[in-house]
């Protein structure tokens, strides 16, 4: 196997190639071990060599449980699967090592807030004309800085959408951008409204069509085509909007002089804003805004200092992890805690939200393995015990489990309590039926498909996807998400959480849809049970291209739905948290859209993790 690896300093951009990333003699991982014990945890004796790359490249171990937790001598060994998982390329030493040298970074505190009065004085101005205005806060939301001006925002907002007079901009830029910002903020806005009344009826000829004299307003369709996405069922008048701009748009991409209006044309037609991870549209902003200086440099300056904070958090992460040692003592499981941070991380960005990061990242971990184990290792029989097991939560259950499982109950047992502790150290609040109550559900789920697995039973699309959503991993970390982003709690609010209300459901459907169309190939070639696209193709007969299509329109669809009870009259929950609920299936693209990017190691993913977690803004 070919390989190179290029560094250009210790914390930017990698770039790596190989031809063959599932190499049986060499691959990617790390080396850490130590050991535990059911009754508890206890590090062993570790060498660690000074590390200067975040890459590890060395030969692997094989696919296979350690020795030491077979299922014992008296018990003839089990038939089991591989899923032939890369294992980890991440060296752990050289990440921690990164938190005590970004600490020292210097106090940026009065230049923050100098620059920070600067812009709230731009967004206070009554003065400002109605398109600059929305402009600005449309950028400040861009370059992830929105939460230092939050009601400065609101406020602003709040006046645009009293305003009666709109006479002077009304043209198709500032209407479509208006009604975006108006919609993503929760005012009660009608599609039909903004575009359709007398006051916005020139964008429409006498045959109710979009007039060809837009055709040409690039930032308009622009704007009005990221406008679309935030439509609600039945608002057909933005379907009609998404298929006017995106055809115009295409068409101007190839014709543009500006080459980074051309950049956001392809980008925005690629994915769409509302899509996009913000913490990663942040990045790639900061990188071609040229406007406003003061934005500019209280957006590098938050973007540098809070991903110092995160690698603050993922060497914690990582000691924990490495404490676990579960990787090393279940071969056949995926070790990727980077990874797995990095989701926490996505989908709550904020620089408050470090403690709800760390709780994510170890339940992302922990819910790997037990993944692992009920999609690849587990006999039916084991899987049984195990789901008996999470459903009595009584540690003293373990003693009828084989011992490999014995470790992963421990820590998704530990860490539950960890959990629960810490909430109720803060609130007083005993959040553990609610934790308890989620593990419970998804191992349901997850004993439920590998029994049409283990029965060779292929569901209908609908069956699969009722358990499916269970199945993604998103109600477990919801549940621990709340109570860690929002200590206002209301019983209407723990009910919502309690009951799984539809922004949970919809959020999960979206990213089991996602999840399957990277994964779904290279699971079928081992023998996986059937997923989304197989089982519409088993029970209609349709082709693989119009099972995607198909799987495109749930996409669609559920956004929709997401869209009305995040954005509608009564959202079930605070802002930050729906913005939570809505970045599941946010992350899921990146890791998915190619394959499996969460069990192979695509260039890309690396790319967008180093980018998230490594590389700072210039």
């Amino acid at each position: 196997m070919e390989f190179s690896l290029q560094i250009s300093s210790p914390v930017k951009l990698y770039s790596y190639h190989a031809k063959s990333w599932l190499s049986r003699r060499h691959s990617f991982r790390s080396v850490a071990p130590c050991f535990v014990t059911c009754a508890g945890f206890s590090t062993g004796e570790q060498v660690k060599a000074r590390s200067t790359t975040p890459l590890r490249f060395t030969p692997s171990r094989q696919d296979e449980m350690s020795p030491a937790l077979s299922m014992g001598s008296k018990q003839q060994p089990t038939s089991r699967r591989s899923a032939n998982y890369p294992p980890n390329i991440w060296d752990y030493d050289f990440l921690e090592s990164l938190a005590s040298t970004q600490q020292k970074r210097a106090n940026y505190h009065d230049v923050e807030k100098g620059l920070e009065e600067n812009v709230k004085k731009l967004v206070q101005e009554r003065q400002t004309e109605q398109l600059a205005l929305l402009t600005l806060i449309d950028d400040i939301q861009r370059l992830g800085i929105s939460h230092r001006f939050q009601e400065d925002i609101a406020q602003a907002l709040n006046r645009l959408y009293l305003l009666k007079n709109r006479t002077e901009e009304n043209g198709l830029n500032a209407t479509a951008l208006r009604f975006k910002l108006l919609r993503q903020h929760g005012f009660a806005v009608s599609a039909v409204m903004e575009l359709a009344d007398e006051e916005f009826g020139k964008f429409k000829d006498s045959e109710g069509k979009f007039m060809t004299s837009l055709c040409s307003d690039v930032h308009g369709l622009l704007n009005l085509y990221e406008a679309s996405y935030y439509a609600f069922e039945g608002e057909f008048l933005l379907d009609e909007a998404n298929a006017f701009a995106q055809k115009h748009l295409i068409k101007l991409k190839d014709v543009v002089e500006d080459r980074s209006l051309e950049d956001r044309i392809a980008r925005t037609l690629d994915l769409p804003l509302h899509h996009r991870l913000p913490v990663v549209e942040a990045k790639h902003a900061l990188e071609t805004y040229n406007g406003n200086l003061s934005l500019r440099e209280i957006a590098k300056l938050n973007f540098n200092t809070t991903q110092s904070m995160y690698q603050s958090e993922l060497a914690e992460v990582i000691r924990w992890w490495r404490q676990l040692d579960l990787p090393n003592k279940l071969g056949f499981s995926r070790d990727r805690i980077v990874e797995n941070f990095n989701t926490a991380v996505v989908m709550a960005p904020g620089p408050r939200d470090g403690d709800c990061r760390k709780a994510m990242a170890k339940l992302t971990a922990v819910l790997c393995v037990i993944d692992d184990i009920y999609d690849v290792y587990g006999s039916l029989e084991e899987l049984k015990l195990f789901t008996l097991a999470t459903e009595r939560w009584d540690v003293n259950a373990i003693d009828e489990l084989p011992e490999y499982m014995r470790l992963s109950f421990l820590a998704m047992f530990n860490s539950a309590n960890e959990m629960a502790y810490e909430i109720m150290k803060k609130t007083g609040f005993n959040c553990l039926p609610y934790i308890k109550q989620g593990w419970c559900d998804l191992c349901k789920a997850y004993m439920t498909e590998a029994e049409w697995y283990f029965g060779k039973q292929v569901p209908t699309f609908e069956d699969y996807l009722e358990i499916g959503w269970k199945s993604i991993g998103g109600v477990i970390l919801f549940r621990a998400a709340y109570f860690y982003s929002d200590m206002k709690f209301t019983l209407e609010s723990l009910g919502h959480l309690e009951n799984l209300h539809e922004a949970i459901r919809y959020s999960c459907i979206l990213s089991r849809v996602i999840n399957d169309w990277g994964t779904e190939e290279r699971e079928q070639e081992r023998g996986d049970a059937a997923k989304s696209i197989n089982c519409y193709i088993h029970k209609t007969g349709a082709t693989v291209e119009d099972a995607r299509k198909h799987m495109k329109s749930v996409i669609q669809e559920n956004w929709k739905k997401f869209n009305k009870v995040a954005y509608g009259d009564s959202p079930p929950f605070s802002k930050a948290f729906l913005e939570l609920i809505a970045n599941f299936p946010r992350c899921c693209t990146p890791m998915y859209s190619r394959g499996d990017g969460l069990g192979t190691h695509d260039d890309k993913v690396i790319s967008y993790l180093m980018e998230v977690l490594l590389q700072p803004a210039e």
